[in-house]
């Protein structure tokens, strides 16, 4: 490594940055100095973005991915994929689902043994993967048959039991203690549990559990589910209680605060929520469709006693790579939110035709069969790899182009910086960044653009980051 070099400049044809001498590699492959890919001297800077590390923001969880579904196709892979999804893509984040004694619509009861040993699998080999445990998301798709009006999981509309007139409540409580401790008798110890996956959603095709925004004839309310289940784990001998998401509504829109006004703040530590409502609807929605509907639940969170924001399921019908960038974009600096998690990290193929569901796909249950890494899980990368929890974002303004967008994480320590930019544009811009004085060593670029470039390391030259059309690119700034 060099020396610390001071970033100040905009960084302009012949200033700014250079890591080591005119040739050969620096740190993570980059070349330094100009040239190459029509980087560098090739074009001229029409925007450029500056850091503001005084300005701080939220401070990250992480990224991540769900594995609820299509559990089988990856908990007995022995290949590289668990490299592939949690050190190169770089999540933090597992969301899995709550099936304990729910593994079929109906049938069992409180006695029924443990036998998610697929979850069990995947958590294991991401673990070994990693160097240490993913953090886990655990949510709810439905309590087993025995707790639900209707008797089932899934397939008819269902809410809690009720006895004597009374939702079982308590018994709900218990039933989630219940999965906590037999989940992490297997090594599967949850940082964060979600008590039921859209309370405010129903469909036949899967397990769901309507909770009401507050109690009434028809369904249980979501607000004396939580409080019960709170009060459960705080009464507890548990040796790890997780912390509380919620509500994990279908939306943005106002459901939240419609939910969050019969949630007691002391009852959860996360206000929770996907995508699938609050802006534009479609196959692939305008990101920037969303800004009123994050606007809101970040004002609804700052009043709730200014609790963090996880947004915690998001995949439209056919997400494109820059669209799926885009949304993360404006979730973490509209929204603020402290982790963004995709819907799904892995999937089956889709149908002929239809765009892929997951980052990943997968074949078939077969170990042995074939996986295809797919564009948005680059769109993901770009966030994920050079970042990790406990970076805090930090003020970062684009002047010179609005479609060049921008957000930029301080490490900890604030000795490195990660910048990502967007070029939203059907045209080309040249950007160049002023950290406002930080001090760095060793500088990457990674960029995807086109059909071919995903996260590719580009020369840095000049301090200059040519963005195509379309692309997207992150600054990795280190000692």
């Amino acid at each position: 490594m060099g020396a610390g070099l001071g970033l100040a400049g905009c960084g302009g044809a012949g200033g700014g940055l250079r890591v080591g001498g005119t040739g050969g590699a620096g740190a993570d492959g980059v070349t330094p100095g100009q040239g190459g890919s029509g980087v560098g001297g090739s074009g001229t800077v029409d925007v450029t973005v500056t850091v503001a590390a005084s300005e701080q923001h939220q401070t990250l969880v992480g990224f991540g991915g769900a594995v609820a579904f299509y559990t089988n196709f990856l908990s007995g892979r022995t290949d590289d994929i668990f490299k592939v999804l949690f050190v190169d893509m770089g999540i933090d984040i597992l969301r899995v689902g709550n099936w304990y004694q729910n593994q079929t619509a109906s049938g069992t009861t409180p006695d029924t043994a443990f036998t998610d040993s697929y979850t069990v699998a995947i958590v294991q080999k991401a673990t070994a993967a990693m160097g240490h445990p993913p953090k886990i998301l655990m949510s709810s798709w439905s309590p087993p048959g025995y707790l639900k009006s209707n008797g089932v999981t899934k397939g008819t509309r269902g809410t809690l039991l009720q006895s004597a007139g009374a939702y079982q409540y308590d018994e709900f409580a218990d039933w989630w203690v219940r999965s906590i401790a037999a989940y992490t008798a297997q090594g599967v110890v949850p940082d964060y549990i979600s008590i039921q996956n859209e309370p405010d959603f129903f469909n036949t095709g899967w397990e769901t559990c309507q909770l009401d925004t507050a109690e009434d004839t028809t369904n249980a309310g979501y607000g004396r589910a939580l409080d019960a289940v709170s009060a459960a784990i705080a009464a507890s001998t548990l040796a790890a209680r997780p912390q509380i998401v919620g509500p994990e509504t279908a939306g943005a829109n106002n459901g939240v605060q419609r939910y969050l006004n019969n949630m007691a703040t002391g009852s959860f530590d996360v206000l929770a929520h996907h995508l699938y409502s609050g802006g534009m609807a479609g196959n692939d929605p305008a990101p920037d469709s969303f800004a009123t509907s994050m606007t809101n639940v970040a004002n609804a969170a700052s009043n709730a006693g200014g609790k963090p924001i996880f947004m915690t399921e998001f995949a439209p019908q056919s997400p494109t790579m820059l669209n799926t960038a885009w949304m993360i974009q404006d979730a973490l600096t509209t929204e603020g939110v402290a982790a963004y998690i995709y819907w799904g990290l892995i999937w089956a193929p889709p149908a002929a035709g239809a765009a892929p569901a997951g980052l990943v796909t997968i074949a078939g249950a077969d170990a042995a069969s074939a996986y295809t890494i797919n564009d948005t899980y680059y769109a993901m990368k770009h966030f994920a790899r050079w970042t990790d929890p406990g970076w805090v974002r930090v003020g970062a303004t684009a002047n010179g182009s609005a479609a060049v967008r921008a957000s930029a994480f301080v490490s900890p320590d604030g000795a490195s910086l990660t910048v990502v930019l967007l070029n939203t544009d059907s045209a080309d811009h040249v950007v160049s960044v002023d950290t406002g004085g930080g001090a760095f060593g060793n500088a990457a670029v990674y960029r995807t653009s086109g059909d071919t470039e995903r996260a590719a390391a580009v020369p840095y030259g000049a301090a200059a980051i040519p963005l195509p059309a379309q692309s997207i690119a992150t600054l990795v700034l280190t000692p």
